[in-house]
């Protein structure tokens, strides 16, 4: 009775390590905020905005961003949602923002602020790899892979 007991209890822990390690790892609201600090600094640097600007482009900024934010959590709450579909509805909030970012700062800083926003996504996911210890199949975890 005892060996049975044990051997129920063991499987019982296994499966709850299992599912433990397939669960999503939680957001860290501090990560966030450093992210976002960062990104803030990277864009107002390459924007050179005077404190005029700034205080008419950081509001729209955030309007934007947080329209950005909102279509990327309801893409990940769904993963079999169409990415096409994201994608599009991204750029449809761009161009929404468009005409706002350009009564700012003009045309040719609203394109460079929309280039700035992919360098700094592509400078953030230099430092991630960099940080990540390396694994087989390019730090993707194997589940994630796709089989072709």
């Amino acid at each position: 009775m005892k060996k049975l007991l044990l051997l129920i209890s063991f499987i019982l822990l296994s499966q709850l390590t299992i599912i433990a390690q397939d669960a999503p790892p939680e957001p860290n609201p501090k990560a966030e905020e450093k992210i976002q600090s960062l990104e803030v600094a990277f864009i107002s640097r390459k924007l050179e905005l005077t404190p005029e600007e700034a205080q008419k482009f950081w509001p729209v900024f955030n309007e934007y961003k947080k329209e950005v934010r909102k279509i990327h959590q309801e893409h990940r709450k769904n993963p079999n949602a169409d990415v096409l579909e994201m994608e599009q509805n991204l750029l449809n909030t761009r161009k929404k923002y468009r005409e706002q970012f350009t009564g700012v700062i003009g045309q040719t800083r609203m394109n460079e602020f929309f280039k700035a926003e992919h360098q700094f996504k592509a400078v953030l996911l230099n430092k991630i790899k960099e940080r990540r210890p390396e694994r087989p199949g390019g730090g993707i975890p194997k589940e994630r892979r796709s089989k072709n």
